[in-house]
């Protein structure tokens, strides 16, 4: 396992653009029947996570349903997963926000908690300009609190462009990106164009192997909440030259997300309906999400053990 933690120098000093690596769970947010956290939930997933190897943890990006809560309540779930993992885990706090004064609260309180980095993307819904998100980006990363860009054209309405990234990885403070565009081209671009200045994380796994291949640091993944273990695998199989090691846990990874598309769910009920579907408790979703019913949940399992058997894998317990 490849620890980001270990190679930080000092909890709330910042790091070098050279630290981050591995895989980062962008874990969800378990929520009980009364839409509330579930503490207990949260606290056996993120041990779960750590003890299949994973470096750290994304905590309130999209996976963990960060549009649904309200500003105290994500300060409130930094300061749970400080408490218990900020020596254990890089951890580090997705900040985004329809409100960019919420951005910036969420920020400077992830900084005075420990948090070793946020992950920011463009103003999210105003489409805005290359200028404004420079500015917006300048903003957040002057907090002190070093910052992993978030590209995702998909959702946000706007792309973070070679040309664009290389001006933003120029602002100080600015580490690491994570890339969710599904144009493998254009995402090798903007990796030659900031490899010197920013490490860079696959956003989408399907994506994984090819920018390991290509130079990237690691993941932020989804699936992991659910396949952890394969995820890491992945990664390691890369570093340690095992290629065919690499293909067997990655065609998972792949084949997990061609479940996912089938399912009709969205990806975050997906992902909760999956653990549920292995036995695990990730909660339910709140509002406009909704949750699987018992038979998708039956049905998501019955795919989850095909995928399995058909790379000659154990399906995780």
């Amino acid at each position: 396992m490849y620890r980001v933690a270990n190679l930080i120098n000092q909890k709330g000093q910042g790091v070098s653009k050279n630290d981050w690596s591995g895989v980062l769970t962008a874990a969800i947010t378990p929520f009980d029947a009364d839409g509330q956290v579930d503490e207990k939930a949260l606290h056996a997933h993120l041990d779960r996570m750590l003890a299949a190897g994973v470096a750290g943890f994304v905590v309130s990006g999209s996976t963990g349903e960060y549009y649904s809560m309200s500003a105290d309540e994500r300060k409130a779930l930094f300061s749970l997963v400080a408490d218990r993992y900020g020596d254990r885990a890089m951890l580090i706090a997705g900040t985004s926000s329809l409100n960019h004064a919420d951005t910036l609260e969420l920020t400077r309180h992830a900084k005075e908690i420990g948090f070793d980095g946020c992950m920011l993307l463009p103003p999210v819904y105003c489409l805005p300009t290359a200028a404004e998100i420079r500015a917006a980006v300048a903003e957040v990363a002057g907090i002190g609190l070093p910052v992993m860009l978030y590209n995702n054209p998909a959702r946000v309405g706007v792309n973070l462009t070679p040309a664009l990234t290389a001006e933003l990885a120029a602002i100080p403070n600015v580490v690491a990106y994570k890339e969710s565009a599904r144009d493998l081209y254009a995402v090798a671009e903007t990796y030659y164009a900031t490899r010197d200045k920013l490490r860079h994380f696959a956003g989408l796994e399907p994506y994984l192997s090819s920018l390991l291949s290509r130079g990237a640091s690691g993941s932020v993944s989804t699936i992991s909440n659910i396949c952890a273990a394969e995820v890491v695998a992945t990664y390691d199989a890369y570093r340690a030259g095992d290629l065919e090691e690499m293909s067997r846990n990655q065609q998972i990874i792949d084949q997990l997300y061609h479940l996912m598309a089938r399912s009709g769910l969205s990806n975050f009920a997906f992902v909760k309906a999956g653990m549920a579907a292995l036995g695990l408790n990730g909660g339910t979703v709140r509002r406009p999400h909704k949750a699987a019913e018992a038979e998708a949940i039956a049905e998501i399992g019955k795919g989850i053990r095909a995928i399995y058997a058909a790379a000659g894998k154990a399906v995780p317990q």
